[in-house]
């Protein structure tokens, strides 16, 4: 994955999508992630940011979406 300009400690691609809404399940609608997952991406350890992607992938599916 290539890196889209975030900074971070780790080495490892930011997921978002630059589509930034919240939903009622107080997920972001284009990176499923939360805000504080957002907030904490760029301190996350590279492991940390590999676990969350996981996740990420797992509430797209559950969501629906792909």
């Amino acid at each position: 994955m290539r890196n889209r300009g975030h900074r971070s400690i780790g080495t490892v691609a930011s997921p978002c999508v630059k589509v930034c809404r919240i939903n009622d399940d107080r997920y972001c609608t284009g990176c499923m992630r939360t805000i504080d997952e957002i907030r904490e991406w760029p301190i996350m350890s590279e492991v940390k940011q590999k676990k969350l992607l996981i996740e990420v992938k797992e509430r797209h599916s559950v969501d629906g979406n792909k």
